[in-house]
């Protein structure tokens, strides 16, 4: 397990460094209480440049999305394995008032989510197996 930074809000100066499971739990509910599609960027504290982890959260939904960067690759979740970045109309999560595209099916059960937060952590910052991936398109 790593301590993670944490950045969510509009106004950080610093990352929240997150160093157990209660605390990455405090930080997903805070953000999952928010209205609408909000995102939390992690890093691992000791190496941020080793992987960049969005994490998004529709408390409300009930739904979220993620996107992992690292290795010189990225990814984004996927409800339907094996499709590319479709033609529908993406879906949009907040980090800090800036909006990000997300492919119009990466949104995936929040409970699951949750998990692959816990996972990232727990694993020192690889990308979580479950849920489904898909990789990011060239353009991306």
């Amino acid at each position: 397990m790593v301590e993670l930074e944490a950045w969510y809000e509009e106004d950080q100066d610093d990352a929240v460094i997150v160093r157990t499971p209660a605390e990455l739990d405090a930080v997903l509910d805070a953000v999952a209480g928010r209205d609408g599609r909000v995102l939390v960027d992690l890093y691992v504290a000791e190496n941020p440049g080793r992987a960049n982890f969005n994490v998004g959260l529709h408390g409300q939904a009930g739904r979220g999305a993620l996107y992992y960067a690292g290795g010189g690759q990225q990814w984004f979740s996927t409800e339907t394995p094996g499709t590319d970045w479709g033609s529908a109309e993406p879906v949009l999560y907040y980090l800090m008032s800036s909006d990000t595209e997300y492919p119009a099916d990466s949104e995936i059960p929040l409970d699951v989510v949750r998990r692959a937060a816990h996972e990232f952590m727990t694993t020192g910052g690889e990308r979580p197996v479950a849920p489904a991936w898909r990789a990011a398109p060239d353009w991306w």
